[in-house]
């Protein structure tokens, strides 16, 4: 009888626990990009050396007073892996067969020339403000994390998207009033393999909002606001949804110039010099800023990262 009186005493003390021994239901996709900002969290600082950057050393967290997070939090736990090299654009076969010769020297990317046309901002804007010819990595974190991978060679960084869901990382400083441009070019992609930048992030150390205006491998453009704070699940608004731009040079293996003036509330996109779409949403006013990649379509998509540079206080 005692037996019996303990096996219902125990029956009874697991229904009071509710959902304790309920399945956890299986995260959308909206869920798991909440998770970027916990991911990025733990991401390796850039090193305090500007490399002929601004003289001012780079903020490791805002505000400057608080101390860095302990080693095993800020450096990844192995060494960082080398991305998947993008595919090169195809070349013709010799003709005739050369005599061997030794292995040249692999020389820098040279950062990609253009003629801007008279409505490009890049032609009346004058000096940048800030450039980075990504030289070297001074100004961004390495390694890999759960999201994204990156690296520099010959010139460019290269980003590897790990998942479907887009992942960024970021670099300094916070700007309020802007117009930011980078030079991207593709590796193999397909349909919704999609890249761009992130802007007006609050918080460096916690970078779950802010604005991200990205290009799609088949010539789409958008702008979206992402809030991880808002509701259970985050939200991602379409400000500009994804639309097909002539501007946008689509496919592997290309070329693109995004461009976003930020002023106010005008969000103002451009790519390659031409003014593909305007918003307008107050709800980031100033934040730092950085790249995003997500490979939809490709696994281990891959962007390189020719140029980053920007100018402060733009007219339109």
């Amino acid at each position: 009888m005692k037996k019996w009186i303990t096996a219902l005493m125990a029956l009874f003390l697991l229904s009071g626990c509710g959902g304790i021994f309920q399945p956890m239901p299986t995260p959308d996709e909206d869920t798991v990009a909440t998770q970027v900002a916990a991911i990025l969290t733990t991401m390796p600082t850039a090193t305090a050396e500007s490399g002929g950057q601004p003289t001012q050393p780079l903020p490791t967290i805002p505000p400057t007073e608080t101390p860095p997070l302990p080693t095993e939090t800020t450096e990844p736990t192995q060494p960082p892996l080398s991305p998947t090299e993008p595919a090169a654009q195809p070349t013709a076969a010799p003709t005739e067969t050369l005599p061997p010769t030794s292995t040249p020297t692999m020389q820098p990317t040279p950062t990609i020339a253009f003629t801007p046309s008279p409505n490009d901002p890049v032609a009346r804007l004058g000096p940048a403000s800030w450039t980075d010819n990504m030289d070297r990595d001074n100004n961004w974190p390495t390694g890999s994390d759960q999201f994204t991978e990156i690296s520099f060679s010959d010139g460019v960084m290269f980003l590897t998207g790990l998942t479907t869901t887009d992942g960024w990382r970021l670099t300094w400083p916070e700007l309020t009033d802007f117009y930011l441009e980078m030079t991207f070019q593709t590796a193999n992609c397909t349909a919704n393999d999609r890249y761009g930048m992130i802007v007006r992030v609050p918080e460096s150390r916690n970078p779950n909002r802010g604005y991200l205006v990205g290009l799609s491998c088949d010539g789409k453009v958008s702008l979206r606001r992402w809030d991880a704070t808002v509701g259970a699940r985050g939200e991602m608004a379409n400000l500009i949804p994804w639309t097909a731009k002539s501007a946008v040079k689509a496919g592997s293996n290309q070329t693109n110039r995004l461009g976003l003036m930020a002023i106010g509330d005008r969000l103002i996109v451009y790519v390659n010099g031409e003014l593909v779409g305007e918003a307008r949403d107050n709800t980031f006013g100033k934040g730092y800023f950085g790249v995003f990649v997500g490979a939809r379509d490709t696994e281990k998509f891959t962007i390189k990262v020719d140029q980053v540079r920007y100018w402060e206080n733009p007219t339109p």
